[in-house]
């Protein structure tokens, strides 16, 4: 007997776990969603002006800690991929290179 109850309190907590592992994983993801270039605030699109001739292929919406992000993957015309991260006032945040998605497969 004392050995099911073991073997029962360790199956719960791994299955606590792993829930907890995949509700982590969601929450990160729930917060962005892509949105369309036109539905950006107009200071956001006009920060898009400083690209350096690259092409937005894909933007973002992410609400973090509160506040508003947009991301805008860009394409570079020598082939690079960029990521941009702007604030709702326009202002740049980040500028780095793309990464790769692992959820492609």
């Amino acid at each position: 007997m004392n050995r099911r109850i073991k073997t029962a309190i360790a199956v719960i907590i791994g299955l606590a776990a792993v829930g907890a592992m995949v509700y982590a994983g969601m929450d990160k993801e729930e917060n962005k969603q892509k949105v369309a270039m036109t539905e950006l605030p107009a200071a956001v699109q006009k920060s898009q002006e400083n690209l350096g001739g690259g092409t937005v292929t894909e933007t973002a919406k992410e609400i973090k800690g509160g506040k508003t992000y947009y991301e805008a993957q860009v394409q570079k015309s020598g082939g690079e991929k960029v990521e941009i991260k702007v604030a709702e006032d326009g202002s740049l945040i980040a500028v780095g290179k793309e990464e790769e998605d692992d959820d492609d497969d």
